[in-house]
């Protein structure tokens, strides 16, 4: 038999005639197990010990003996939902305003969440409607630092913690957990709090970033010393003036679509959207090797061997008006612009486990997406290649490798 919802416990238990007094004495008995840390709800009648127990009018409802159940403890999800909705419509009627109070009644109820069967936080949207609102900040203290809350609280309440936020569809408890998955660094806590769904395997968070130059290209500018000033002056933008290009990349049922824009200094100068169809899409990579290493190393070897050559030819010649050490910081603003494009462009990448993502249409410019997790960028190169394989009339791309080592498709 299929357990019945939240919502459906409540609207079954708000046509109970003795529904305050039920609530009540469930919450009392519940809640006093919670705070001694007794898994059993057969102790006292209630919190104060005073033996007032339930009739069998009152205590029975359409789901259950809710004595019965308290004093055997739950058998089954319904009867644990019954007693976890009876708790929270008890905490409805007398809802603590002081922040103390909210803070002792939500680690209570995390506690029960994580080592008994009742997991009252599922059901408190529905229980306390719009008021519930002020219990998810207490929520999100135990699953930033659970010890605070409770010197016996650890890692298994701050994943209870997490799981009642990511469950719950309140705006409260959604912006606490994005505020949350910035700040904590257990990776467990963060895949509870903000589980992936099937769209986050078709979405990509990077930086956008020079497309890769032909060969000709870097070998003119590196020998001419420009690619060197272009490397340095991005420097500057990106830790003088906080220069960034956050994009984020998707892919849709048109294609792939890249959402970027141009900060600097903090405020925004460029919001731009590029949509790039499946049919015009001629390869996508991604690199996962130092690319164009043979090219790098011949360039540094050509400028190494003009500036021992030329320097022993004028050293040899003597021409008047010769300077071998104008020559010589010549030949090192190659190097270091040669290093720089290098190093920038593969080596920092891969450093830090991120991967670059290549793309190349058919027409128009090609695009290139930096600082990429490596296993989200497969799942979406993955997704890509299935779309693409099933799309009618579509260009006739497979996955596959590259001569240079990159994952690609096109």
């Amino acid at each position: 038999m299929t357990s019945p919802t939240p919502a459906a416990v409540v609207s079954s238990l708000v046509r109970h005639p003795h529904l305050s007094r039920l609530a009540e004495h469930v919450r009392q008995r519940v809640l006093w197990a919670a705070a001694n840390r007794s898994r059993s709800m057969g102790g006292p009648e209630t919190g104060d010990g005073n033996g007032d127990g339930l009739s069998e009018d009152e205590s029975a409802c359409e789901l259950g003996d809710v004595a019965a159940i308290l004093e055997r403890g739950p058998e089954n999800p319904t009867e644990a939902l019954l007693l976890a909705t009876l708790v929270m419509l008890g905490v409805a009627s007398e809802l603590p305003s002081q922040p103390e109070a909210q803070l002792r009644l939500v680690s209570e109820l995390i506690w029960l969440t994580a080592h008994t069967e009742l997991d009252p936080l599922r059901v408190v949207d529905d229980a306390l409607g719009e008021r519930a609102a002020v219990l998810w900040p207490r929520v999100a203290q135990v699953v930033q630092d659970p010890k605070s809350v409770a010197a016996d609280f650890a890692r298994a309440e701050a994943l209870a913690a997490a799981a009642a936020l990511s469950a719950s569809s309140s705006d409260a408890a959604r912006q606490c957990s994005a505020e949350l998955a910035a700040r904590i660094d257990d990776p467990l806590v963060r895949t509870v709090l903000c589980p992936p769904s099937p769209e986050h395997q078709t979405r990509l968070s990077g930086e956008l970033a020079p497309p890769p130059r032909h060969a000709a290209v870097v070998a003119a500018l590196g020998l001419t010393g420009i690619l060197a000033l272009l490397h340095v002056a991005r420097l500057i933008g990106r830790y003088a003036l906080a220069l960034r290009r956050p994009v984020e990349v998707r892919l849709g049922p048109e294609g792939l679509e890249l959402s970027h824009r141009t900060e600097l200094l903090g405020r925004v100068l460029r919001d731009r959207r590029v949509l790039v169809p499946l049919h015009n899409l001629q390869r996508v990579a991604r690199e996962v090797r130092y690319s164009r290493l043979g090219l790098y190393v011949g360039l540094f070897a050509l400028a190494v061997g003009t500036y021992l050559g030329i320097s022993l030819f004028v050293d040899g010649v003597r021409v008047p008006g010769g300077s071998p050490p104008l020559l010589g910081m010549g030949v090192l603003v190659v190097l270091l612009g040669l290093g720089l494009d290098f190093g920038l462009s593969s080596l920092s990448d891969t450093a830090r486990g991120k991967c670059r993502l290549v793309i190349l249409p058919r027409k128009g410019k090609s695009l290139c997406v930096a600082e990429l997790e490596p296993r989200q960028t497969d799942a979406l190169l993955r997704t890509l290649a299935q779309q693409t394989q099933s799309a009618p009339q579509s260009s006739t791309a497979d996955p596959g490798t590259s001569p240079s080592g990159a994952s690609t498709l096109g």
